[in-house]
């Protein structure tokens, strides 16, 4: 969906902001030609398996990095009607439509003359996949782009990467959202491996997790059937660092630092006799500032999940909406994915398939898609 400007001149425009001629060169009175101006604003709207999700943003411009004008999210789970009777039940298609309708209003508000669609796990596998589409361009003018598996590794690698984008090497992503799981493997921009499996934690949560909060039974057989699907897989461990993310994976980091601070506060009392601190959990402030998630905080969620159900987590520790019933299948979910890359500790990303949507077509245009399908990338700029 655009306004005002044809794709050939949006992909004039965009050169000029990258501060490239028409042939690819660089410029060099391209910052003369952007003095004084701003790049167009870009959105992007997802519909997921739980959220449908509206991301606004300004692209990189004058040796800044892209900076995001706007990202708020509906829970409409989408994926729940899925997962249950194979289709997006009509309450929930009207919950989307509204949604989109609404997030539409606001990118246009903030400016983006080009908004992106695009639909995940949560809608490819729907039966009436096809008349939700149509429903949703006709009522809204927006036409959600049904991406693959494949696709969909590939925008959340470049979305969450850009947020460190100076890490040089092998880097890995795990992209967790609530119909499927992402594992990609990639250096720059170029995808080197990627894998798409249908074990969101929305998915978890329907096929094990009957029991609220889930019983330690239940989580040992999803964490199974998660570590023995991603076994099979030929997943490449030399990697840099690995990055995680998707709301729910958010949604954990927060949790963790919530829940663990206030035990940390409350054992604040039980110091040794030289007044030294008596918990180590107390001294490791940086992890949730750093927006860390470790694989023995992940363990102790997965504790915490057990000992609390999904309304108790949400109100005590002032989770979004929702979010407390994928706590349990989400860390179960990214425990298996952080041991099969071989690492300690993943960095929680804030950006994902939105902002790696807007990348993939500010820098390949209309063929964004296709550019996702091969996973090539793009140059990127040295400053």
């Amino acid at each position: 969906m655009s306004t005002r400007a044809s794709a050939r001149e949006r992909s004039n425009l965009w050169r000029q902001f990258l501060g490239e001629d028409k042939t690819g060169e660089h410029s060099k009175s391209s910052s003369e030609d952007r003095a004084g101006r701003m790049p167009p604003t870009l959105a992007a709207i997802d519909a997921g398996s739980n959220t449908v999700h509206l991301a606004v943003m300004l692209p990189p411009h004058d040796g800044h990095d892209l900076r995001i004008l706007k990202d708020t999210a509906a829970f409409v789970q989408l994926g729940r009607d899925v997962t249950a009777v194979g289709a997006i039940g009509p309450e929930r298609a009207e919950a989307a439509i509204a949604a989109v309708r609404e997030q539409i209003a606001l990118a246009k508000a903030l400016g983006a003359e080009t908004i992106l669609g695009i639909a995940t796990e949560g809608v490819r596998r729907a039966a009436n996949a096809s008349t939700f589409i149509e429903r949703v361009a006709n009522e809204t003018g927006l036409r959600l782009q049904v991406i693959t598996g494949e696709q969909e590794a590939a925008l959340a690698y470049w979305g969450t990467t850009s947020e460190t984008a100076h890490i040089a090497g092998k880097r890995g992503v795990i992209d967790l959202g609530g119909g499927s799981l992402e594992l990609i493997v990639g250096e720059g921009t170029r995808i080197l491996w990627r894998a798409s499996l249908p074990l969101g934690g929305g998915v978890l949560r329907n096929r094990f997790l009957a029991s609220d909060p889930p019983t330690f039974r239940e989580l040992a057989r999803a964490y199974q059937t998660v570590t023995e699907a991603l076994q099979s897989l030929p997943v490449p461990t030399s990697v840099m660092d690995v990055s995680v993310c998707g709301g729910t994976a958010t949604a954990l980091t927060q949790l963790a630092r919530r829940a663990f601070r206030s035990q940390a506060s409350q054992r604040k009392t039980a110091r040794n006799g030289n007044g030294g601190v008596s918990d180590v959990s107390e001294a490791r402030p940086a992890v949730g500032q750093q927006r860390l998630l470790t694989l023995e905080q992940m363990d102790q969620l997965l504790a915490l999940t057990q000992r609390y159900g999904a309304t108790e987590l949400t109100e005590r520790y002032h989770l979004r909406e929702a979010r407390g019933l994928l706590m349990a299948p989400g860390c179960v979910a990214l425990l298996a994915a952080t041991e099969r890359f071989g690492v300690e500790r993943l960095h929680v990303s804030k950006r994902g398939i939105r902002e790696g949507a807007m990348l993939a077509y500010l820098n390949t245009g209309d063929g964004w898609l296709n550019a996702a399908s091969k996973g090539r990338g793009w140059p990127v700029a040295v400053t």
